[in-house]
């Protein structure tokens, strides 16, 4: 049995209580997403393991990037990509660079990327949209292979009133940029996608964005 955070279980932290029996819930376990299910007849925060062990997607993240030998990453901070920032600013083998505001985010990215250090943009969703004229007069005017991770804020998984707008005119906005852009997919690895989002920035030279979930980023 696996008891909530409300009674300081040892075991991990739940991170949806269920209301009902037979309905799953995830819970973390040294950085491990696990699937659970309340046991029957059980109403007091119970809940009994499945066997399925689900990867913690942020890590697979930040291997991935290490694997395709990112040498840098440049970032305008948001509150989903904060821990996973801290993690990228310990890694032995990647530079992270913080900017006070998008353009200049994109400025610092598509020098570094041209100086060839191979470079990945870290913003909010509502970051790529300030920072469009930069992105089609430069990125995509000069055929720059940058990849963009942006947290997809106001999407489903993030129902808060002031980002409901962003996550609205997200997917109209870089498409009627004519942006390459892929919505990260929550049942398929998150390994592959990014791994697919570098390799077509580099072959196609152009600035690509992958939108991320809340599970994708926060650590």
């Amino acid at each position: 049995m696996i008891s909530g955070p409300r009674y300081g279980s040892p075991h991990g932290k739940l991170d949806r209580m269920p209301l009902v029996v037979g309905a799953n819930v995830t819970i973390t376990v040294n950085n491990v997403r696990r699937s659970v299910l309340p046991a029957a007849g059980c109403r007091c925060r119970c809940a009994k393991m499945m066997t399925e062990v689900l990867p913690h997607r942020p890590s697979q993240l930040l291997d991935t990037l290490g694997e395709l030998d990112f040498q840098m990453a440049v970032t305008v901070p948001d509150g989903w990509l904060g821990q996973l920032l801290v993690q990228i600013e310990n890694h032995v083998d990647m530079q992270l660079i913080r900017a006070t505001h998008e353009e200049e985010a994109l400025a610092i990215a598509c020098g570094a990327r041209i100086g060839g250090a191979r470079t990945v943009l870290l913003v909010q969703n509502v970051g790529i949209i300030t920072m469009g004229a930069g992105m089609v007069s430069l990125a995509m005017r000069y055929q720059i292979p940058l990849l963009i991770l942006a947290s997809f804020r106001g999407a489903p998984d993030d129902p808060v009133f002031y980002h409901i707008p962003k996550g609205r005119v997200t997917l109209p906005v870089l498409r009627a940029m004519g942006l390459h852009h892929a919505v990260v997919r929550p049942d398929a690895p998150i390994a592959s996608q990014v791994k697919a989002a570098a390799t077509y920035a580099e072959e196609a030279s152009q600035p690509v964005v992958l939108l991320m979930g809340r599970e994708d980023v926060q650590w």
